[in-house]
């Protein structure tokens, strides 16, 4: 397939000369470059197909927050994140939620309320909580470009929701306290090879650990960390990329993505085991929007994940809570799964994609040294459009946090999410069981 005219819109990258045909070597008419490498410049064009319908925007990526320069993690030569601080040995809490959003109604409301890209007070509510974890994960469904028009600018592109946000959003998972993002997810092409590489950039100038996207070829598909003496193994896989990964070359598409495969799961999960981790959580973008059923493709795959060897599995995508369960594995370990943990922050309008929550996992040693699964939970919480003055916020469902107003609505939200959840995991109902 002959790739399509490049649009004088992508001067601004420095990319290209104009309207240059395919088989011509242009020179960039600006010496302004964004943050890649020539080499990884050269990587955009190699990996791209077709390139997005819409003109670029010729802005700056801002400056990194100061919150933004530090982490909990870093990296080791033995290639596990391990903690600047560590705990107790031996114990670890974890949490995970579902999809970090920051769609057109919460950029408008933020550009209202501050005059810029402000987000943190969405996540004011849940500081505490995560204050309570050694590692904190949530999948990051949003590209971060600023060279793309963002969704608030751009509500659909190539007959698709544009899930493009700031790169300030950043800022306010950085405030949260998530230390690693999940990255594949059906939006993770929405702004094309550019979008990908750009994301990760930010990413990573936020310190945040990351898997699921890749800026090149060789780069391990999962991520490892040491939390308190346990090695962890951190995976995110997505089935479907709205078609819009058609916008990269079959080369781009392999290096870039992880596309979900029983294979490639099981080739990943010995690779980890052979590195050392002791237990392996996957997260995996499945099943169908706005619903609380699951699919048969769902139970399908779950199951196949389970006897690969993973230990914890973690489902987003259907933007609604879906029910915790317990999967037999072949060789008889039991593995649980949360088919969707929904929505942790958007503005989505169905009330269906309101409910979310926080899942707590906490490991330890069992008398023989092997790590075993001490206790889990999960925490009910609730995305208010407006709450306490404050626009798009996600509050944990704990009666401290309510008021005579709102009281009869915690209650009848909580016991909603529990029904959802299933009688088989715990929900948490006060900031003192955290």
């Amino acid at each position: 397939m002959k790739k399509e005219k490049r649009t004088t819109a992508y001067k601004l990258f420095g990319l290209f000369g104009g309207n240059t045909e395919e088989g011509a070597n242009p020179e960039p008419e600006h010496k302004e470059r964004p943050k890649h490498t020539e080499k990884g410049l050269k990587e955009v064009v190699k990996y791209t197909e077709k390139y997005p319908g819409y003109d670029l925007v010729d802005r700056e990526t801002p400056d990194v927050a100061e919150i933004g320069k530090s982490s909990r993690y870093h990296l080791g030569k033995d290639g596990y994140y391990h903690p600047s601080n560590p705990g107790n040995q031996g114990s670890a809490v974890l949490m995970f939620t579902g999809d970090l959003m920051c769609r057109a109604g919460q950029q408008t409301a933020a550009l209202e309320r501050y005059g810029e890209y402000v987000f943190d007070e969405s996540y004011s509510m849940v500081k505490d909580v995560f204050s309570k974890a050694d590692l904190v994960t949530g999948n990051l469904e949003t590209t971060l470009c600023a060279r793309a028009p963002y969704m608030s600018e751009l509500g659909r592109a190539d007959g698709n929701p544009h899930d493009n946000a700031p790169p300030s959003y950043l800022r306010a998972v950085k405030y949260a306290g998530f230390d690693l993002v999940a990255m594949a997810n059906n939006h993770a092409c929405d702004s094309g090879v550019y979008g990908i590489l750009d994301t990760l950039d930010n990413v990573e100038s936020y310190n945040f650990m990351h898997t699921g996207t890749f800026p090149k070829k060789g780069v391990q598909r999962f991520i490892l960390v040491e939390v308190n003496g346990i090695k962890v193994a951190v995976m995110s896989y997505a089935t479907h990329f709205n078609r819009k990964d058609k916008l990269m070359t079959e080369e781009g598409r392999k290096i870039l993505l992880n596309k979900y495969s029983k294979e490639r799961l099981a080739r990943h999960v010995r690779q980890a085991r052979e590195l050392g981790a002791e237990f392996i959580v996957a997260y995996n973008h499945w099943g169908k929007e706005f619903t609380h059923d699951i699919t048969e493709k769902q139970e399908t795959r779950a199951k196949d994940m389970a006897d690969a060897g993973v230990d914890y599995i973690i489902g987003s995508h259907p933007h609604s809570l879906q029910k915790y369960d317990i999967i037999t594995a072949e060789d008889g370990r039991r593995v649980p799964v949360f088919y969707s943990l929904g929505n942790f922050l958007s503005n989505m309008p169905k009330e269906i994609t309101k409910d979310t929550g926080i899942v707590k996992l906490v490991l330890s040693r069992d008398e023989d040294g092997k790590v075993k699964i001490a206790d889990e939970g999960f925490i009910p919480c609730y995305i208010y459009e407006s709450f306490d003055g404050k626009d798009f916020v996600t509050v944990p469902l704990f009666a401290e946090n309510s008021n005579d107003e709102n009281k009869d609505f915690f209650e009848e939200s909580f016991e909603r999410i529990k029904e959802i959840m299933g009688d088989r995991i715990t929900c948490i109902d006060s900031m003192e069981r955290v």
